[in-house]
């Protein structure tokens, strides 16, 4: 599907490998203090995660962001209540581990490529996804990510 979109709508930049597929539940700004203190402190946060498995439901793509950099992505109209409460699980535990963590709206969606311009939310066939883990993505810049933990949900 998401060949499909880029060429149909044959934006400047190239699409996303999918190994970089993923939904962004919380993002941990850059620390203050020593990078692997924030790491070591995310890890215990998630070892105390317990949630169930869950499926994500996308059926349109659309443009997030503002020129000339809006992500073109996967996204959905419903309601995702495990999504959201996974999200909101993780922000109150990593803000009360004392991590800087980005407090903004959740927004399930998963990147396909980046844009120059906004493009129109398109209708797409129902698309399912089985969550079964979260992951810890070291994402730096255009660095390539680094899996820096797993953790399985029953």
């Amino acid at each position: 599907m998401a060949h499909d979109l880029h060429k149909q709508l044959r934006p400047v930049r190239p699409l996303r490998e999918p190994d970089q597929y993923h939904v962004t539940l919380r993002g941990i700004a850059a620390p203050d203090g020593p990078f692997g203190q924030s790491i070591a402190m995310a890890r215990t946060v998630a070892d105390a995660i317990r949630k169930t498995s869950f499926a994500v439901m996308f059926n349109q793509a659309a443009s997030l962001g503002a020129a000339p950099n809006c992500a073109f992505s996967l996204t959905t109209g419903a309601d995702l209540l495990a999504a959201n409460g996974l999200s909101t699980t993780l922000l109150d535990a990593l803000r009360h581990a004392g991590l800087k963590v980005d407090g903004s709206s959740f927004q399930p969606h998963v990147t396909l490529f980046y844009d120059r311009r906004r493009r129109e939310p398109l209708a797409l066939p129902q698309l399912l996804w089985h969550v079964r883990e979260f992951v810890l993505i070291e994402s730096i810049d255009n660095r390539k990510y680094a899996i820096l933990g797993t953790w399985p949900l029953d």
